[in-house]
């Protein structure tokens, strides 16, 4: 590593509440969702490693709508729940961590299937020394007014300390009562300081905001905002979401019923303005909306959970910028045990996720895949989502957690900019061959945060670029170390990753590697890979179409991998076996 990142690394270590080392959303976990079936454990995401690996954990716990994983400053997997309980990275409950919210309605859902239905339920915010603030609602059994309009009645907060209980972790107080009122859901967003949190909250009956400032002395408000909130309405806020954009300048709320809107949010004072407003469509609803990476576009689901759209929020007309980016590809996802018609469940479009790679994950409904979405800071179809590019080890349901933007920065120059932090830029990339019949093109997406100003790609190769997400076209196979280069007025920093690009020297690089079998050859509904014996590499086997789309990927870890391929059309398709992002075997199969 460069002397730069030796440095950062360094400062990480020695101050714990670093405001350079926020990777608290780099492990989801997920799964679970049938308890009668003993196979059926909690898995991870883990985005630690480039591409995430998808991992079976030692632990069992129902996950649902109201969930939430919580990695320290490095991305290693430290607390999660599901509002019934509270555990470790070592799968115990933390001391006192029996459940948050508590009262009728955690002892009704947690007693009977141990969930707690309320979506976008929970967050921590990072605190010093291993302590972490959550923010979690509170549900009504019995809520007051007409049709559950109540049915979210409260916005608590709880502390967790990972060093108490000999780095076990303990809740050290739980459900605090900051505010009692109709709510829809809860976010948060750094304030322009760069150190503190607004938490926002919008009222369910009236056109009201509440706020508050979580800062190192305590959590400060509620103030109130009266502006229009057209989401809200005479029934309960249903599967509804919210969030602000990843550059902080905008935030989101969305119900099923009542569409979208979206503000202008000053980081400086907490307040909302210049509101733009999607109504709800009976005929046309979905579950979830997301900002792009860029905070230039929103992704809402449409169509009864068949298609997304696309709103450009740089257009003179956000609501005739939609553009129809996927439709649902009409796959059905059947149940072990069940075939033909019954256990068939539909791989709709549901709740978005932000990726830490610069993707927008979407749950697939009530099955075990998830659909990626590659490029979302692109404009239309070029955005290439690819309907269930993961497959998970069980299927799940709505398990999306809420993360904040954990590594946004101050807004230098702001009247409110006091505090001396600055925005210190740290590189990051990924890279991706989005053509398999163009192997030497590879497109390289720029990942890096805290506000970096300008960029320089070194290729490897004698070539370099001042873009900021360049395609770039290698003169041969080969391995290359690329480096990306950022920096703005108060620092810069390098970040290098080695590709090996083609199939040369690929002996050299990795162990002796066990070739795959894919059959049968032509194939029907089922499409097996085998692998004669496992090395610790788990290696990715890629499907393409004709063109070169990837249009199913997966990590293979075990000996015998089954790949459902029934509602692929008939024809010929291409596939690669990758080690490490090397192409080690390739081939082609048909599709009868």
């Amino acid at each position: 590593p460069n002397m730069k990142h030796l440095l950062l690394s360094i400062y990480c270590f020695l101050a714990l509440d670093s405001l350079f080392c926020q990777k608290h959303d780099y492990v989801w976990l997920s799964g679970a969702y049938n308890l009668a079936d003993d196979s059926a454990t909690n898995f991870i995401l883990d985005f630690k490693t480039f591409p995430p690996v998808v991992d079976k954990i030692d632990s069992k716990i129902f996950i649902t709508l109201d969930n939430g994983s919580i990695s320290d400053k490095d991305g290693d997997l430290t607390f999660y729940t599901n509002m019934c309980k509270i555990k470790n990275r070592e799968h115990e409950t933390l001391y006192n961590g029996e459940g948050l919210s508590l009262g009728p309605f955690h002892d009704f859902y947690c007693g009977a299937n141990g969930s707690y239905p309320l979506l976008q339920g929970v967050f921590a915010l990072p605190g010093k020394d291993k302590t972490y603030d959550l923010f979690h609602l509170r549900g009504l059994i019995d809520p007051p007014g007409p049709n559950l309009v109540c049915w979210i009645g409260a916005l608590l907060h709880s502390r967790i300390d990972m060093n108490a209980q000999q780095g076990k972790g303990e809740v050290v107080f739980k459900d605090s009562v900051l505010l009692e009122a109709c709510l829809q859901t809860a976010c948060a967003n750094r304030h322009a300081n760069g150190r503190d949190w607004w938490i926002l909250a919008a009222d369910n009956t009236e056109n009201r905001f509440y706020r508050f400032l979580s800062t190192p002395d305590g959590i400060e408000g509620p103030w109130i905002q009266d502006i229009e909130n057209p989401t809200t309405q005479d029934t309960f806020f249903y599967l509804g979401w919210s969030e602000f954009s990843p550059d902080g300048e905008y935030f989101l709320v969305y119900d099923v019923h009542s569409g979208a809107a979206v503000y202008s949010f000053d980081r400086c004072t907490g307040l909302l303005s210049s509101l733009w407003h999607l109504p709800g469509d009976p005929d046309s609803y979905g579950w979830s909306a997301a900002f792009s990476p860029d905070s230039r576009f929103v992704y809402i689901v449409k169509d009864q959970f068949a298609s997304i759209r696309q709103f450009d929020l740089h257009a003179a007309d956000i609501t005739a910028s939609q553009t129809t980016v996927a439709v649902w590809d009409s796959f059905f996802y059947y149940l072990p045990g069940s075939s033909g018609g019954n256990g068939g469940r539909q791989t709709f479009f549901g709740f978005f996720q932000h990726g830490p790679d610069g993707k927008l994950y979407n749950w697939a409904g009530d099955t075990k895949y998830m659909h990626v979405m590659n490029f979302p800071n692109r404009k239309g179809t070029q955005c290439d989502v690819i309907q269930r590019a993961v497959e998970l080890p069980y299927h799940t349901f709505g398990a999306n957690a809420y993360y904040p933007n954990y590594r946004l920065g101050p807004v230098d120059g702001s009247v409110c900019d006091s505090l001396g932090i600055d925005n210190l830029p740290v590189a990051l990339f990924r890279y991706d061959l989005e053509d398999s019949l163009a192997p030497l093109a590879f497109t390289f997406t720029d990942l890096s945060y805290y506000a970096p100003t300008n960029w320089h790609w070194d290729f490897g190769d004698g070539s370099s670029s001042q873009d900021t997400s360049p395609v770039h076209v290698f003169p041969a196979a080969g391995t290359y170390n690329v480096c990306l280069t950022v920096s703005n007025a108060f620092a810069a920093d390098t970040f290098c990753r080695q590709i090996q690009v083609g199939t040369v020297g690929l002996s050299e690089l990795l162990p002796v590697l066990p070739l795959a079998r894919v059959s049968p050859n032509p194939c029907g509904d089922l499409l097996r890979v085998s692998l004669p014996a496992m090395t610790g590499e788990n290696p990715v086997f890629v499907l393409f179409d004709m063109f070169g789309r990837p249009i199913l990927t997966r990590t293979l870890t075990h000996f015998e991998t089954p790949l459902d391929t029934k509602r692929l059309p008939a024809g010929m398709y291409g596939w690669q076996l990758r080690y490490r992002g090397v192409v080690a075997q390739s081939g082609k199969v048909v599709k009868q």
